[in-house]
């Protein structure tokens, strides 16, 4: 039967009509019980009656279903509160349990008098502490819990009636009466009787509240934060050194205590504490709770992003405003928008419904560049044919290369959301592992020239690339080995191309990681290989690198001074035995050359000056002698 739900126009007669109707529909619920013969023997017991005329009954507490504390969402409120302003009082109160002598002797605690929070005729007044009811505050009071909050035209009055109620105080006088043997031989006594595991978990919870009563201390990241602050703000803007002036500022400033807190709890932990070159990054710790909330809330940011990427390759077949068109490159990979789509996306099947996601091993939000991944696909392919190359690995990496510059070109935004400058620089280099074909395919080696001079070069001289020898990046476990395979086929059949020479130099001259860059640099000038000699390319050809690298190595002269010294004499010794048997030349190794005599040139200048203030005197003999045993070499070769 289908009843038509109440509007707003029905009155109160049409609604309780409708209520008539709906239970005269309801179909009867009718339970049959049979009877059951009673048992031989059994015998229903019922409570017992004492003379008095109490009874004893028996609960079973671990039947009854607790409400769960989630579920209570307000704090404790009286009701009846018209009871207790009238100055009622219940008959059990009144009675004082004359006549449950037996409930007593059963162990029932006596019920709590509560007409001092309520009642009017009484000689002293208390206050439930706000959030609790009366039942709960006279517990606490009774236990020693919390103080007695009396009226204050009352406190002197009512002050011995507290203590005689408060077996607390009676205690501590009684344990302050004791010698110390005899403490001890309480404390034996109750340590016998208990549990040994009890007793230790105790004493753990001891010492972890003395631990949270103790002052926080105060994290190096927050110092060094009001530090600054404190530099600011001070005439002169010279910042303080003192740990104690940076540590009062920090007091001075009054924060909420929700944040003072958090602050307390972020550290700054040291990686890579163990390297010799002393280089290390910081990273800051954070609350494992936010780590968490900020997981969950990642998986539906990530799912929205992987959606946004994928408009895109439908959203790059139209020009943007202010395209003329005119860009060949542009716009032939907007041409190949549907081949490209093929490479990084699959079509599937999910619950009847077709849906297009990202390939497998494709993922915009994991990988610093997406974008490039069919590239590695090349290349693992490649190997596994033992180095033979088709022509369709040749198409993959050139549809891979115009979607990437495309994204670059029109769609910077989404480009940069997604690009590291490292990884990027990484999978860049992966195109020359191939083979020499990728070095003939004319747009191929378009693209990767203009990748390389519009972001990766600009990204080295913000000094936004970092690549560390043993450090995971792009996928593969360290660097170094890959780096030392580029150099292989850079010897095989680089035959002095610009862009795969590029690639090498930026590798290993503008490495953010300065100990990294300067073994990289000297795994080029190795005696044992031949990359500086096929290095053919004009300084005029790679003015910008070239500019780039003079400015960075100006920069990191203090440091390369104070904590990588042995290093760099040792990659300058390079420099001076390649220039001396001509393994470098002038004329046909233009760039190499002048980088080497740009910092053979700067270090003998800068340190054939006066000594430094401060400067070892056996430090300073060694740098003289390795000076002019550098002269001597390039006698003839080189004036420096």
């Amino acid at each position: 039967m289908f009843i038509k739900r109440p509007t707003a126009e029905e009155s109160d007669d049409d609604l309780q009509r409708m209520q008539e109707e709906w239970e005269s529909a309801k179909k009867p619920n009718v339970q049959v019980h049979r009877m059951k013969k009673k048992e031989k023997g059994s015998v229903r017991k019922g409570p017992g009656v004492a003379s008095n005329g109490a009874a004893r009954f028996t609960i079973d507490l671990d039947k009854i279903a607790e409400e769960s504390v989630a579920q209570i969402m307000f704090p404790v409120q009286e009701r009846n509160g018209e009871w207790l302003e009238g100055g009622k009082h219940d008959d059990i109160l009144r009675e004082g349990l004359s006549k449950s002598s037996y409930s007593k002797d059963d162990g029932f605690p006596e019920p709590l008098d509560l007409s001092h929070y309520y009642g009017k005729d009484v000689e002293s007044s208390r206050k439930a502490t706000p959030g609790k009811s009366f039942f709960a505050a006279e517990f606490d009071r009774i236990h020693g819990r919390i103080e007695e909050n009396l009226d204050e035209a009352v406190d002197d009055q009512t002050a011995d009636q507290s203590t005689s109620d408060d077996f607390s105080g009676d205690n501590d006088k009684y344990i302050a009466s004791l010698d110390f043997e005899k403490v001890n031989d309480l404390k034996r006594e109750i340590q016998e009787r208990l549990d040994p595991k009890l007793v230790e978990f105790l004493k753990s919870r001891r010492k972890t509240n003395t631990k949270t009563n103790e002052k926080p201390k105060v994290s190096k990241f927050k110092t060094r934060r009001e530090a600054e602050k404190n530099s600011k703000a001070e005439p002169g803007g010279f910042a303080s050194t003192s740990g104690e002036r940076s540590a009062a500022f920090v007091e001075k400033i009054k924060t909420p205590v929700e944040v003072t807190e958090m602050l307390n709890e972020l550290e700054v932990l040291e990686e890579y504490g163990n390297r010799e070159d002393r280089e290390k990054y910081n990273r800051l710790a954070t609350d494992a709770v936010q780590l968490d909330i900020a997981a969950k809330f990642g998986k539906n940011v990530a799912s929205r992003q992987e959606k946004n990427a994928i408009r895109l390759f439908d959203s790059c077949k139209f020009r943007p405003d202010g395209c003329d068109g005119k860009d060949e490159l542009l716009e032939t990979a907007r041409q190949s928008i549907e081949d490209i789509k093929s490479l990084y996306l699959q079509e599937v099947l999910v619950d009847g419904v077709k849906r297009i996601e990202f390939a497998k091993g494709v993922s915009p939000i994991l990988d610093g560049c997406w974008t490039l991944v069919p590239v590695r696909s090349v290349v693992d392919a490649v190997d596994k044919r033992a180095g033979k190359v088709l022509p369709d690995d040749v198409e993959i990496v050139r549809l891979a290369l115009f979607w990437t510059l495309l994204l670059f070109e029109e769609r910077k935004s989404a480009f940069l959301a997604f690009a590291d400058p490292s990884e990027f620089l990484v999978r860049i280099a992966e195109v020359f592992l191939i083979g020499s074909e990728m070095l003939d395919d004319g747009r191929t080696m378009s693209c990767v020239e203009r990748l390389l001079d519009n972001f990766v070069l600009k990204a080295a001289k913000e000094g936004r690339i970092s690549l560390r020898m043993n450090a995971k990046v792009a996928g593969l476990d360290a660097f170094m080995p890959f780096y030392e395979d580029l150099l292989k086929k850079y010897e095989q059949y680089s035959l002095g191309d610009a862009q795969f020479t590029k690639v090498i130099l930026i590798c290993a001259y503008l490495n953010g990681s300065l100990s990294d860059s300067i073994e990289l640099r000297y795994g080029i000038w190795s005696p044992r290989r031949s990359v500086i000699r096929q290095v053919t390319v004009d300084t005029a050809a790679m003015k910008t690198v070239y500019e780039i690298i003079k400015t960075r190595s100006v920069e990191a002269e203090r440091e390369i001074d104070e904590q990588h010294y042995v290093q760099y004499t040792a990659l300058l010794s390079a420099y001076a035995a390649a220039i001396r048997d001509q393994i470098v030349t002038r004329d046909r190794n233009g760039l190499m050359f002048e980088i080497a005599a740009f910092e053979l040139g700067n270090y003998v200048s800068r340190h054939s000056r006066l000594p430094e203030a401060g400067q070892e005197p056996e430090k300073r003999k060694h740098i003289d002698i390795f000076i002019e045993v550098v002269r001597k070499t390039l006698q003839g070769k080189l004036n420096i």
